[in-house]
């Protein structure tokens, strides 16, 4: 999970979608761009070589996930780095008039039969190397095998 820099456990509940928008449709995703190369879409802001933005329009993580794909491109966020982490937490941060819970691309299919969580990955097929998992799940109020 993300580093919460104040804000809650970002990952039960939706009021908020984020989505990752490749720069070009159709461009390899391990492609890496000078962030000033970059053009996003309006109401979009870039990081690295990825366009993100966050939608405030409520819905499962299954139909998050979907109306995501529907964009160029377009998949909930994969967080890969601690960097990338701080980056979303501050879009969300900066974005939402009130702290609230977002999804993210990361989800368990096998809902918790895999032992030592190894079920969970990222709904855009990346490589599952990072986690900064909640230090005290029992805390989340409604927990679930989604991010």
């Amino acid at each position: 999970m993300m580093p919460s820099m104040g804000l809650p456990s970002l990952s039960w509940m939706l009021l908020s979608c984020l989505m990752l928008l490749s720069q070009v449709q159709g461009e390899d995703s391990q492609k890496k761009l000078p962030s000033a190369r970059i053009s996003c879409p309006k109401g979009s802001m870039a990081y690295a070589s990825y366009c993100y933005a966050l939608f405030i329009t409520p819905k499962t993580w299954m139909d998050a996930d979907m109306a995501c794909q529907k964009r160029p491109s377009g998949h909930l966020v994969s967080v890969l780095s601690g960097a990338e982490g701080s980056f979303v937490a501050s879009l969300v941060k900066n974005n939402l008039k009130t702290l609230s819970d977002v999804w993210i691309g990361l989800h368990d299919p096998t809902e918790g039969s895999e032992p030592n969580a190894s079920g969970w990955e990222w709904s855009s097929t990346d490589v599952l190397n990072y986690v900064a998992w909640e230090r005290n799940p029992a805390t989340v109020s409604n927990p679930g095998y989604c991010g």
